[in-house]
């Protein structure tokens, strides 16, 4: 996962990568995007806890629900000191949302703070650009599945460790297969409370696993093959900040390759 922050994003993985700055250009903001799926670690260090069925610290979390996560991303906004972007009749603060953690029924008032910096999930559109990488691949990085994503010919039936198969182009790793995706839409706008989720994951079919496929579910369900995908906004400070650490990597590598 890539460092999104000097915070709890660093302290939780020495092996986490630099940040991966994605700009989407009919909007012309940046963004940090997770290079992975949450982990079971991280999920751990923020919520205290761990639903998943298949146990590994750098395995994907699971058994998550789309409530869960907006939850989750608030807490670590807090926790890095960013503005958190969800709120549930005009409160950000979690502990004042009456909500037990997997509870099995809606909530009602949930809103997105566009202008928040904090951690979030991305919409549709958002996940389907950065999982194409700039290219028009079937799977996230490839046309060969096996590449890029387990799934159930390769998975064992069972989830993986994060980042083992192949990045797309933008350096994003498990967008086909692992798990699902939840992201922010839902099913026919507003028209219904469904979310959608993406990717397809380790027990899907090749064609469930390309990056245009869907699915949808209540935002309270919870699945042994579903997890989820963070990103934050950089403000301009961060933008300048990340770039000029971006092109001093460059000319340090520049150096070195003489």
């Amino acid at each position: 996962m890539a460092i999104m922050t000097i915070g709890i994003m660093t302290v939780a993985f020495a092996q986490i990568k630099e940040p991966k700055m994605i700009e989407i250009e009919k909007n012309r903001y940046f963004y940090l995007m997770s290079e992975t799926e949450v982990t079971q670690a991280l999920y751990e260090k923020v919520m205290g806890e761990n639903p998943s069925h298949f146990k590994g610290e750098n395995n994907p979390v699971e058994m998550v629900s789309w409530y869960d996560a907006i939850y989750f991303c608030n807490k670590l906004s807090v926790m890095d000191g960013l503005k958190p972007v969800y709120s549930v009749n005009g409160e950000t603060d979690v502990s004042k949302w009456n909500y037990k953690l997997h509870q099995e029924y809606e909530m009602k008032g949930i809103q997105k703070d566009a202008e928040a910096d904090g951690y979030q999930l991305p919409t549709l559109e958002e996940w389907q650009y950065w999982a194409k990488g700039g290219k028009d691949d079937e799977y996230a990085g490839s046309y060969e599945l096996d590449k890029v994503g387990w799934f159930n010919k390769n998975s064992d039936w069972t989830t993986h460790p994060v980042a083992q198969k192949k990045a797309n182009k933008y350096g994003l790793h498990d967008m086909s297969g692992n798990v699902r995706e939840w992201v922010w839409d839902n099913l026919y706008s507003n028209k219904t409370n469904y979310k959608y989720n993406c990717g397809g994951c380790w027990e899907f079919s090749e064609e469930s696993c390309k990056v245009e496929s869907l699915c949808y579910w209540q935002p309270y369900y919870r699945d042994i093959s579903l997890g989820f995908r963070i990103f934050r906004k950089l403000n301009e400070e961060q933008k300048r900040f990340y770039k000029e650490r971006e092109a001093e990597a460059r000319r340090i590598a520049e150096i070195e390759a003489k």
